[in-house]
């Protein structure tokens, strides 16, 4: 229902008369050499699932925008590289979920009929949402858990997202207390003043972090 209500919205809303299929592009700005900004295209409508545990909110935002494509199978291959997978994003901190997300969403694209025709590897990363990119040195597998928080830090950093879904883990006592979210969450506790409301809860600071 979320992911069809997203859809609907963004026909009706945002008239995007493609919905989460829409291919439209826009000029934004990152950094480059030496930090200095330079224009970069990108996916207009970029899709982020920032606790995608074993990938079902992207799953059916594939599988949504695959019925836009039926009796079309014959330019189904080309889109998947051109358009979705520069669109689908997703962070998971758990090993296992995240290496089931992979299973999982490279599966389904097969199951559709996708035939890959260049080495493009899904935009999902091993991280933490609610933490800013720190980079990790010394093993070979710390390197690797650099690299994967490099690669989502620029998603984080440079990726103009547009839809936030899923569904966010619950905390009361969250462990995420790091400076940067926190920092976020204050604005919250301005808005209600004297009202006791726990912030401490992990699904707030996503709720947060979807605003960001």
């Amino acid at each position: 229902f979320i992911v069809r209500a997203v859809d609907e919205i963004l026909k009706t809303e945002f008239e995007l008369s493609q919905g989460l299929a829409d291919t439209s592009k826009i000029k934004i700005k990152v950094p480059g050499q030496e930090r200095k900004p330079v224009e970069k295209e990108v996916h207009k409508v970029q899709i982020l699932d920032p606790a995608a545990g074993t990938g079902t909110f992207l799953a059916e935002v594939i599988k949504q925008i695959n019925k836009k494509f039926e009796g079309q199978q014959g330019i189904w291959s080309q889109y998947v590289e051109d358009h979705l997978i520069p669109r689908i994003n997703g962070f998971e901190i758990l090993m296992a979920s995240y290496a089931m997300a992979h299973l999982k969403l490279e599966m389904l694209l097969l199951s559709t009929g996708y035939k890959p025709q260049r080495d493009q590897r899904l935009r999902l990363y091993l991280t933490n949402s609610l933490e800013e990119y720190h980079p990790d040195t010394g093993t070979l597998f710390a390197s690797w858990l650099s690299l994967e928080a490099n690669e989502a830090s620029h998603v984080k950093r440079d990726t103009p997202v547009m839809i936030v879904l899923g569904n966010p883990p619950y905390s009361v006592s969250s462990s995420n207390k790091g400076e940067w979210i926190q920092t976020l969450i204050k604005d919250y506790k301005k808005d209600l003043k004297e009202k006791k409301i726990n912030l401490d809860d992990d699904y707030i600071k996503f709720l947060r972090y979807g605003q960001f």
